[in-house]
């Protein structure tokens, strides 16, 4: 599957927001699945790149 940008109607913290794969867990599963996935990583340095301005003190996650 492409990674996409995340959709705004993303709400299932068991799948990938920008693939939509199953995750073996909301938080770790999710990094590892990152870290599997260059497309899925690509996307979500992009989305973080596009929310830092909107959190104060920048993005430490």
């Amino acid at each position: 599957m492409a990674a996409t940008n995340v959709p705004s109607n993303w709400s299932d913290p068991s799948t990938c927001p920008f693939c939509g794969a199953g995750l073996a867990d909301p938080g770790a599963g999710f990094v590892d699945h990152l870290a599997e996935s260059p497309a899925c990583e690509s996307g979500h340095a992009d989305w973080k790149e596009n929310v830092a301005g909107d959190l104060a003190g920048g993005w430490s996650g």
